[in-house]
Formats: structure tokens, C-alpha cells, sequence
């Protein structure tokens, strides 16, 4: 076991009043959900050179303390889970936040998924077999407060040349106001003066992108965040192993060294032999650069000597005891191109190692259209304009078609497209709907309908191959860019008096014009609609998403209905109620609608997936893309 562990954890609990709190684990007060909830923050500091006005809220015993015992109990919670029903799938659910998210609003978003899923939703509630887990990692907020820090941190060199431009500014200015601006001297005077503005200006650019902390977050989230919790992960596979160890050999604690570790090593063969259905269930919710979190905690626990991921078919299990399950994403930070099957998707290995996958996003989402998309174009290998566009913000609906249509988009066709006895790879490629040319963005607003496909997009990446089977098609996507619904607060119960656009104006447009996206920027910075995190928000997006998250796609649809088609068509006529456009991934219509096998489905499509892949790789292509 590591010595020092880069943690705290402490416990979500209910005070009798009803009241959702985080607790220190040695605090007798409150009452634990049936769905036990940990709050777990990364013990890195925002800098590096801690600030020492700012006394530490705990010692570093009892972060250390605090840190065993809640690895401790989480895996006390699953070890209990799996004796007391095998059948039933122990889980445990990570939540990852995302940039610019202060300590105190993400508390407050965890307490709200714990209420919720403990006080709110009587079906998630009724399944006691899963741990929740809030994941902090040391994100920090935009203040203005900070401009003199970012000033005095800059280097020499940089700092100098802000405060020549300074300089040069005030002395320009005055040049224009004197007779010695008209003469020769005094004109090329002005130009130097005007240089050196340009340059500090240049210097000022620096520290408005420091004030912005993207850049500082994405360091965090890479180097601490990612590292941290899969720091946690593997703790608390060490002690589920452990405990299966004392359980096989229950005088392992007093023997010697040798012998622990042969106790150790059949405990490990023991989960390696155990059914991949039966593993403990790994699932994720990741927002904004949470989902860049979460891809990257997969990558790292992935084995690359795995003879199935050298093949580039991996399988779902991750560590001893773990096996991935379900992948929520709302509004992920991360590329566009992570749903492409592409030699560059640096992710692609991620994301085909879960049994779901899901997407929610926004059209209108302009804290990524604005905020990382430039932020990325410094640092993001992309020569175009629109591959440098982030996944959540692609949307669903056609813009050919007026009006818009919500709803699931695909489910008139999924049953003709998708008979049992075809292999689902087989039948993407002759199945009406492709997703890939169903996923758009707006990208440039002179262009016909200012839009473009993902499978126009990527066809250099892919040419020929939109109809074969993409890593898109392992997800099931929710537009969310014209939802309406009533806002409401699990914390206190209570809902909004009328419904309302949560993540835009939701006017029902095909295509958001540039003054649509100047409106949401008002709205966003007024604080009247959350274009970024509104989906957390909704009535029914809380319900659909946690459910998703803790349920499963086949969970969820069976607290619509015992008849999974008519269970769907039900999906399909609430998102049509509350103006969300659905897509569903044949592989989940063929596992739970259908009644597919997992397993073999899932390695139908995988091989569907790398045979496209190989064939694109040895294909040559001078195809240019649509921004060119």
C-alpha cells in the first residue's frame, strides 16, 4: 500500500432535517443513504507553491487517515455488495466536474446527485448495490482578483516588455497632443512608441489567458486530477483483493511475508477467473473537462501488453475486480474527433472498453464555442477551423428539414434496418441512418445552412467509409439544444413556476445564428440559463441522465415500461415533449431491445469498427475538407 495517498475522502450524509451534508468520516452525525456517497478531493494544492496565509483545513495525519479509511469503506460496501447478492453487480459511479468549478459549487452539485439518487428517484434508490463517488480534482475559478498576481508571476523578460508597452502607450498618447508629434523625429517617435505597444499588448494576452485558468486547469486535471484518481482506483481494487485474500486464507494477517503474497496472488487469480459479468461495475459521469478526466484515468488503467488491446479489441475489464460499464458524458472538453475512428483519436482506446456509452449536448454551448475552442486553437494540433471544435457542442437535427423534429430521429427505422439474424456491424452499413451524417456542427456562418457533417468533416479521415461502423455508433446521443423544462433544485425540493430553454432560447431554429450565440452570451453571463451545465438542472435531463449513470439504458427504460419497445417509444415521446433530439446506438438497440448478447454484440462490433479503421489506414486520400 502506498504511504502517502494524494486524497482526502469524506462521507455524504443526510442530517434529520433532510438535508444533504459532507461529513468527516470520524463524525458520528447523519444519517448514510441506502446508496452510500464519498466525497473525494485530490490533496494537491492549486499551486504548486502553496500560500502560506491559507492555514490546511486537516493535518496531514488525518488526510492520510481520512484517505485509508475511506478507500477502506468503499470496499467494505462492495466486498458486502457482492456476498450479499453475486447476481446483482456491485457498482461503484464516479462524478468528475469541470474547469473553472470552485470547491464550494462542486460540493454542492455532489449533494445533489446523492439526494437525488437516495430521497428523489425511488428506482435508483431501490438498488442499494452501488457506491457513489464525487471526484474533486484542484480546479480553480476565474476571479479578476488575481490580474496583480498574474503580473507579478510573469518572467522577466515578458513583464518588462508589458510595462515598456505601458510606457509606450502613455508616451503615443501624449505624442499626438504636442507640436513634436508633427516633425519627422516626432513621427518616428510615435511608431516606436506604437511598437512597443503592440508588443505589451502581446504581453497583456499572456495574463488575460492565465486569468482565464483553462490552461492552468487543463495542467491540473492532467497531472493531478488523472493521476489522483486512478491512484484511488487502485487502492480500492488492492483492498477488494485484499479482503478476498483474508477471506480464502483468514489467518493470512499473521503470516509471514511469503505467504501474504502467495494469499494475494489466488485472490488476484480468483477475480481474473471470476465472470466479466460478475466484476464490479465501473461508471462515470464526466462534464466538460471532467470527460477528459475520465478518458484519460481509462487510458492509464488500461494494460497496452494486453494481447486484446495490442489487437485493438479490448475488453471491459480494468485492474482485478473492475470492469467498465457506463460512460455519461455532458458537455465533454474534449475533440471533436474523439468519436471518429481515426489513427489520431488518441481516445479511441477509452471508449470502446465500455458496455455504454452516452452523449448529451448543445448546439448553443458557447462556454466550449467560445472559451475552449480558442483556447484550444493555441494548443490543439488542428490545421481547420472546424476540427478544433469540441464534442459538445456537435448537435443532432437536420437542418434541411423545417420544422425541426425531436425525439429519437432513428427509431422509425431500427427495426427494418436492424433485423435479429444480421450481425449489427453488417447492419450499419446498410441501415438508412448514419449517425455520422446525422452529427453536425456550425461552424462558418457563410457557408449553405453554416453547417457541416461530422461525415463530411472527417472524410479525408475516413473516405468511403461513412456507411461502415464507427466508434460513434457505440454511443447514444441527447441534443439537448432546444430543451424545455421546468428547473429543479433536489436540495430543497423545489421546481420553477414556468418551463423554461435551459441550455438556450430554445426557438426551434435549425441553425443558431451568431445572434442567437450573442443572446446566450448574455444570458450565460447574467446567469439567467446555464448554457454549459443546464442538463443538471432539468427535470427531466436529471432523471434521464442519473438514471442512465446508475441504472443502465435498460434499467431506465424499464421504470417506463416492462415492454422494452414500448418503453422506447415512450423515450421517444418524452424527449419529443421537451425538444430533445435522440439518436440510439444500434449496438444498445441490439443488447437491450432485442435481447443481443452482450458480450458477442459488442465483439461484433469492435471487429466491424477495426476492419473499417484498417481499411481507412491503407487507403490514401487527397479529399479536401469542407473548410478548405
Amino acid at each position: 500500500m502506498a504511504s502517502m495517498l494524494p486524497f482526502i475522502i469524506q462521507r455524504f450524509v443526510f442530517q434529520p432535517e433532510g438535508q444533504a451534508q459532507i461529513a468527516n468520516l470520524d463524525d458520528p452525525k447523519g444519517t448514510p443513504g441506502t446508496i452510500p456517497g464519498y466525497f473525494v478531493m485530490s490533496s494537491a494544492p492549486p499551486n504548486i507553491d502553496p500560500n502560506p496565509d491559507e492555514k490546511p483545513e486537516f493535518t496531514e495525519a488525518q488526510q492520510q487517515q481520512y484517505a485509508q479509511q475511506g478507500v477502506n469503506e468503499i470496499a467494505d460496501h462492495l466486498r458486502r455488495m457482492i456476498a450479499a447478492s453475486p447476481e446483482s453487480n456491485a457498482e461503484l459511479v464516479i462524478t468528475v466536474h469541470g474547469y473553472n468549478t470552485s470547491r464550494g459549487g462542486v460540493q454542492a452539485w455532489y449533494k445533489n446527485i446523492f439526494k437525488y439518487v437516495n430521497r428523489h428517484d425511488e428506482t435508483i434508490a431501490a438498488h442499494p448495490n452501488r457506491v457513489f463517488v464525487g471526484y474533486r480534482w484542484p480546479s480553480e475559478n476565474v476571479k479578476l482578483s488575481r490580474f496583480l498576481e498574474a503580473i507579478l508571476a510573469l518572467p522577466p523578460l515578458p513583464r518588462d516588455i508589458l510595462f515598456t508597452g505601458v510606457v509606450g502607450l502613455f508616451l503615443f498618447v501624449l505624442f499626438q497632443f504636442i507640436t513634436l508629434g508633427a516633425t519627422w523625429w516626432g513621427r518616428l517617435l510615435s511608431v516606436a512608441f506604437g511598437l512597443a505597444t503592440a508588443l505589451g499588448l502581446l504581453m497583456f494576452a499572456l495574463v488575460v489567458l492565465r486569468l482565464v485558468v483553462y490552461f492552468r486547469d487543463n495542467y491540473r486535471a492532467n497531472n493531478f486530477g488523472v493521476l489522483d484518481l486512478v491512484e484511488l482506483l487502485r487502492q480500492i481494487d488492492h483492498a477488494i483483493v485484499q479482503r478476498t485474500a483474508e477471506e480464502m486464507f483468514p489467518g493470512m494477517a499473521r503470516s509471514s511475508t511469503v505467504d501474504q503474497a502467495k494469499a494475494m496472488a489466488q485472490a488476484q487469480n480468483y477475480w481474473s477467473r471470476r465472470a466479466q459479468n460478475n466484476k464490479i461495475k465501473l461508471s462515470f459521469i464526466g462534464h466538460s473537462m471532467g470527460a477528459f478526466v475520465v478518458t484519460n484515468v481509462v487510458r492509464i488503467l488500461s494494460d497496452v501488453f494486453d494481447d486484446s488491446s495490442v489487437k485493438k479489441r479490448p475488453d471491459s475489464n480494468v485492474g482485478d475486480v473492475f470492469r467498465l460499464e457506463r460512460l455519461v458524458l455532458a458537455s465533454p472538453d474534449i475533440p471533436v474527433l474523439t468519436i471518429i475512428t481515426s489513427r489520431a483519436n488518441f481516445l479511441a482506446s477509452s471508449l470502446r472498453r465500455f458496455s455504454e456509452s452516452y452523449l448529451f449536448s448543445s448546439e448553443g454551448d458557447i462556454a466550449l464555442r467560445i472559451a475552449s475552442t480558442a483556447a484550444n486553437y493555441i494548443a490543439f494540433p488542428s490545421r481547420t477551423q472546424a476540427r478544433g471544435y469540441r464534442l459538445g457542442n456537435v448537435a443532432l437535427r437536420n437542418p434541411s428539414v423545417t420544422p425541426v423534429t425531436y425525439g429519437l430521429i432513428n427509431l422509425p427505422h431500427l427495426d427494418q434496418d436492424f433485423p435479429p439474424n444480421v450481425s449489427v456491424g453488417a447492419a450499419i452499413s446498410q441501415a438508412q441512418d448514419k449517425v455520422m451524417e446525422a452529427l453536425f456542427l456550425t461552424f462558418q456562418r457563410f457557408q449553405i445552412h453554416g453547417v457541416v457533417t461530422l461525415a463530411s468533416l472527417f472524410q479525408e479521415q475516413s473516405p468511403g467509409n461513412s456507411n461502415q461502423a464507427t466508434i460513434a455508433d457505440l454511443f447514444t446521443y441527447f441534443d439537448c439544444t432546444d430543451y424545455v423544462d421546468f428547473r429543479y433544485d433536489p436540495e430543497d425540493n423545489t421546481c420553477s413556476a414556468q418551463p423554461m430553454g435551459l441550455l438556450t432560447q430554445a426557438k426551434g431554429k435549425p441553425v443558431l445564428k451568431s445572434w442567437d450565440y450573442f443572446l446566450l452570451t448574455l444570458d450565460y453571463a447574467t446567469g439567467k440559463r446555464d448554457v454549459h451545465g443546464g442538463y443538471f438542472q432539468g427535470q427531466f435531463t436529471q432523471k434521464l441522465l442519473y438514471g442512465l449513470a446508475f441504472l443502465g439504458f435498460g434499467g431506465y427504460l424499464n421504470t417506463l415500461n416492462t415492454d422494452p419497445q414500448v418503453a422506447l417509444s415512450q423515450l421517444h415521446v418524452d424527449c419529443q415533449a421537451k425538444g430533445i433530439q435522440g439518436y440510439l446506438s444500434p449496438f444498445r438497440y441490439r443488447v437491450d431491445i432485442q435481447g443481443g448478447n452482450l458480450e458477442g454484440s459488442l465483439k461484433d462490433m469492435l471487429r466491424a469498427i477495426e476492419d473499417n479503421a484498417a481499411q481507412t489506414m491503407t487507403r490514401p486520400s487527397e479529399i479536401p475538407t469542407p473548410d478548405q
